[in-house]
């Protein structure tokens, strides 16, 4: 291992950040203890419906307030990662692109581990998978990236007037990566001319474009009859019987897709409630490969964060937390009203989905509350700053533990919720939602104390101890030294 780059010394830690990391796996947990309760394919479903009282409120209550805001929070943590560990390669004057990219690939590991041995819920796979197009937004020449979008359009555009014409050719796979190599390019080309500011705007255009896109979707299905209306409308509005075929098979068709997600969730409960540990990880082997190309989709959104991320440490935002408390300070009281007043509103407009029925305001919530996610997730992190950095600095400065092991903590979570809620552990599958929300405070105490306790004895938390291992090439010390 190069002595000039090796891995941050405790010493030159950033303890903001890691205060900020523990925070955030408090509501990583709040969110993800529901998904052990009820099928993960319902995750896109909202609240779950029948819900009552004390249990409809504590549902409502990480709907509204922690629902999306940490994911984006941790997104926004790994790009400050990525930005200083790429500042110190500079600094050396050392490659920056092989350690980083082992480092991805062991993350990209303990994600396909995660998901198949724990829980499907898992977000490190993802997140591996935007730090591989993190670094070719780094690497890639931005003309390269951007030919070559323009090649992978004009052969779908090619091919989809051959396939009128009676020939069969893939033309949707030139246009899935097509468009995201434009979107990389026009990226790459920001980050080349406008350093600093192309970093923000790229972010923000990467992550918010989507939601706004699924927003502007929603409000124009908002005027449109139920899904059972429409058919019924398109049916009789059929002039030919060839139209009606047409019409008949796209209605079949819909419904066999209903029919055939309501008999996934039902396996997917039905394996986890009572399954056997092996036909449970059958089951999320099976469910991994499926969902390699939705997490390729996220993974472009993880990008937008990243990037802002990144902006946060390049700019010296986080490096010198003290020095910005103003910019906190703005950023906090325009973030948080600004990302909860979104919540609330797409809260108000729906908060379930139910299959079958018109989802255009659904739809609507959901790009509603996807868009406030990120100034709420921003607002959160300058809250915890300013209190850190003010009167609340002792009673947060227990969190910076959890957050130096924060990916050991986070698989501790699914570990334990993996053994507490299935079928094969303690089977409490099903929990009440708010008797949820007293586990994870108790399962967090827990870490905290945990976390204090091994690094009392030890430098790094031992999954964070093997991820460094793998990264530089060269095994680090794990136990502190004792002093004679």
């Amino acid at each position: 291992m190069n002595a000039e780059f090796r891995p941050v010394a405790i010493r030159d830690r950033i303890q903001t950040l890691d205060v900020v990391r523990g925070f955030a796996l408090l509501g990583i947990a709040l969110m993800n203890v529901e998904f052990f309760n009820r099928p993960l394919g319902d995750l896109d479903a909202g609240m779950p419906a029948g819900a009552t009282g004390i249990d409809f409120w504590a549902g409502w209550f990480v709907h509204v307030f922690v629902r999306g805001k940490f994911w984006t929070m941790f997104s926004l943590l790994f790009g400050m990662g990525f930005a200083v560990m790429l500042a110190r390669a500079e600094q050396a004057g050392r490659g920056f692109f092989a350690p980083y990219l082992r480092r991805t690939l062991a993350l990209a590991a303990f994600g396909a581990l995660h998901f198949i041995c724990l829980w499907t819920g898992d977000i490190l796979f993802s997140y591996a998978t935007g730090a591989l197009l993190l670094m070719v937004v780094f690497y890639a020449k931005p003309q390269a990236l951007l030919w070559l979008g323009v090649l992978l359009l004009a052969c779908a555009a090619g091919f989809g007037v051959a396939g009128r014409l009676g020939h069969a050719l893939p033309w949707q796979p030139m246009l899935g990566f097509g468009i995201p190599l434009l979107l990389l390019g026009v990226v790459a080309y920001a980050l080349r001319r406008w350093p600093l500011s192309g970093l923000r705007a790229a972010g923000l255009a990467l992550y918010l474009l989507p939601s706004l896109a699924m927003a502007i979707g929603g409000a124009v299905m908002m005027g449109q009859p139920p899904e059972a209306e429409r058919d019924r409308i398109q049916l009789a509005e059929a002039k030919t019987p060839e139209q009606k075929q047409a019409v008949a098979e796209a209605i079949e068709k819909r419904a066999e897709r209903r029919g055939e997600h309501a008999r996934e969730l039902a396996e997917e409960t039905r394996v986890m409630r009572g399954g056997r540990y092996a036909e449970a990880t059958a089951w999320r082997a099976q469910s991994f490969v499926k969902h390699l190309g939705p997490n390729m989709g996220f993974a472009f959104i993880v990008v937008g964060v990243f990037l802002l991320g990144a902006w946060f440490v390049r700019s010296g935002v986080m490096t010198d937390p003290a020095a910005h408390l103003r910019l906190f300070r703005q950023m906090a009281w325009i973030g948080i009203p600004l990302g909860l007043g979104m919540s609330l509103v797409a809260a108000r407009i729906a908060l379930t989905h139910v299959p079958g029925h018109n989802d255009g305001p659904f739809q609507l919530a959901t790009g509603l509350a996807f868009f406030g996610n990120l100034p709420a997730c921003i607002g959160y992190l300058a809250a915890v700053v300013l209190l850190f950095h003010g009167r609340w600095r002792r009673w947060l400065a227990q969190l910076a533990p959890v957050g130096r092991m924060a990916l050991t903590n986070y698989l501790m979570q699914s570990a334990l919720g993996t053994l507490f809620f299935y079928g094969y552990g303690l089977g409490h599958w099903g929990m009440p939602r708010a008797q949820q929300l007293l586990y994870v405070l108790a399962v967090f105490a827990l870490q905290v104390l945990l976390s204090r306790w091994w690094l009392s004895r030890f430098r790094f938390g031992p999954i964070e101890w093997l991820w460094r291992w793998i990264t530089y090439g060269t095994r680090p010390p794990l136990r502190l030294a004792v002093a004679a």
